[in-house]
């Protein structure tokens, strides 16, 4: 069989690397569904979104977690159901990889590949849910899913 390959612009999008390697589990047709968004419009996005510039700088106020669940990332399949259960009725999310990398993802697709978006060693991933003003982020293995408090993102939910 001769499959088509995808590979993403590691220059334009320097996450891509993630998504280029041969452990991601994504076909050439899923990469193609995830819309990146370069340096400049991800840290435009960001700074819509979030009032801070690492995850770990996130004002107290910010949100209140809801849940916090630890995830095996080597066992992705029985972990996904987290996802699938959080974002069931959602077409796309946000997921950011810091403020200079972003992109808007299927659903579908980041729950089959979760764990290529998320890495263990990611110090300021955040998936953001922007018609619930939520999000899921993580510190290693321990996710976690938060409600949003700030009303600085009101204007993307509201249009």
């Amino acid at each position: 069989m001769n499959r088509e390959s995808f590979t993403i612009d590691e220059k334009k999008y320097p996450i891509g690397w993630r998504f280029n390697s041969t452990e991601c589990i994504l076909s050439s047709e899923e990469k193609k569904r995830i819309i990146f968004l370069d340096e400049d419009e991800s840290s435009r996005f960001w700074h819509m979104i979030f009032p801070f510039d690492h995850l770990m700088k996130m004002p107290p106020m910010f949100c209140s977690v809801t849940e916090k669940i630890d995830l095996d990332f080597k066992n992705s399949k029985q972990s996904s159901f987290f996802f699938e259960n959080k974002l069931a009725g959602h077409s796309s999310v946000f997921f950011f990889w810091g403020k200079i990398a972003s992109a808007i993802v299927p659903v579908d697709i980041f729950i089959k590949s979760w764990n290529d978006f998320f890495y263990p060693s990611d110090e300021t991933s955040i998936l953001f849910i922007a018609s619930k003003n939520r999000m899921i982020f993580s510190y290693n293995e321990t996710f976690f899913y938060a409600d949003i408090l700030s009303n600085l993102n009101s204007q993307i939910i509201d249009g």
